[in-house]
């Protein structure tokens, strides 16, 4: 499904734009079910998962709707996946990312999403745009071809702008897909209105999830998966981890912070 052109604009770039991915019925219904789930976990909503003040977030989508597993196993992203890292994929994280319009908290440091997982030899993220990502609303930053070059970045100051960095912008309904070594980072909405996306990593099978995902699927969630349950990573027993949170640190601290000393 993926073109040569496409193949070797991804080579290149490290990231990739897929327009009308998703139809304006299927966004209505995530933008409604994104929304009631929120509401519904209230104070709790992405306790899973690392803390991003200025962020409406959720984690662990994964168990979490019909709509959502789905959206999980959309052939091209898989197709990404397995160009990028290999036959062998695993979901990693799946999350909700909504930057409240006027929060400055919201803008990212730069980073590459590999580098924060020990032992992770491949990585790819797929932004899954359910509103417009626009310059003023908040659309990502990242520079083009920065996955061949080294990191840690080295930056002075990650926060300030970057040579040849540019702002993704791309119709509601789009994935963009981000290799684990470019460079890039959120941004802050400058609007009125809802900036809504699904942030959905895929890692080798040596990466440990950002939180406890075997363990949250239901038998009946993975009856409707099937032969896609070979996606499900391992559970973070396996991994030496706990299945939360510890401290006040989410999994993708723990998981930095044994990296620095093993």
């Amino acid at each position: 499904m993926i073109s040569d052109a496409q193949r070797q604009f991804w080579s290149q770039n490290g990231y990739l734009i897929v327009e009308k991915m998703l139809s304006a019925k299927r966004l209505e219904n995530l933008r409604k079910a994104l929304d009631e789930r929120h509401v519904l976990e209230a104070d709790h909503a992405g306790w899973e998962g690392s803390d991003n003040p200025g962020v409406r977030r959720l984690c662990n989508l994964l168990s979490k709707g019909r709509l959502m597993e789905e959206l999980a196993v959309e052939p091209l992203a898989l197709e990404m996946a397995r160009m990028t890292i290999g036959s062998d994929v695993r979901w990693q994280a799946m999350n909700f990312h909504d930057p409240l319009p006027g929060d400055t908290r919201a803008y990212q440091t730069v980073h590459a999403d590999r580098s924060f997982f020990p032992n992770c030899t491949g990585y790819m993220n797929v932004i899954w745009a359910v509103d417009e990502l626009t310059e003023r609303n908040g659309g990502p930053r990242l520079v083009p071809g920065s996955h061949k070059r080294p990191w840690p970045l080295n930056l002075t100051d990650s926060a300030a702008p970057i040579a040849d960095e540019i702002f993704v912008t791309c119709p509601a309904g789009s994935a963009v897909f981000v290799h684990g070594d470019t460079w890039h980072g959120g941004r802050v909405n400058n609007t009125t209105s809802p900036r809504r996306a699904i942030h959905f990593g895929f890692s080798c099978v040596r990466t440990a999830p950002q939180y406890e995902i075997a363990g949250t699927l239901t038998p009946e969630i993975r009856r409707r998966l099937g032969d896609n349950c070979a996606l499900i990573p391992a559970a973070l027993e396996s991994f030496g981890l706990a299945e939360g949170p510890t401290e006040g640190k989410s999994v993708r601290d723990l998981l930095r912070e044994a990296g620095a000393t093993s």
